[in-house]
């Protein structure tokens, strides 16, 4: 399973910004995610809580373990239609062999 990533814009502020601004830093937090610098570098990222939620769930799903007498049917199927496609020939050569990726 491949993860997605995309790249979400957020606000710069640096700690003492923060520390001076704290409600208005925690407020913009709910709507974007806000990077916290500290000489002039990323030290930290304020979100939601929702948001902080949704990632832990999306990275507990992504380091899911199974059994294979346990694994689910979809995942069961997803896997399958990739070794399928790994498995699919390119083509055949002139004396009968197949070409496999």
């Amino acid at each position: 399973m491949a993860a997605v990533t995309t790249e979400i814009p957020s606000r710069s502020v640096t700690s003492k910004e923060a520390q001076r601004n704290w409600k208005e830093v925690t407020d913009r937090a709910l709507r974007e995610p806000v990077v916290i610098t500290a000489y002039g570098r990323p030290r930290h990222v304020l979100i939601a809580y929702e948001d902080y939620e949704r990632y832990a769930q999306q990275r507990r799903q992504q380091r899911q373990a199974y059994r294979i007498d346990e694994l689910p049917a979809d995942l069961a199927a997803e896997i399958l239609a990739g070794l399928d496609e790994l498995r699919a020939p390119l083509g055949t050569l002139e004396d009968g062999e197949v070409l496999i990726d």
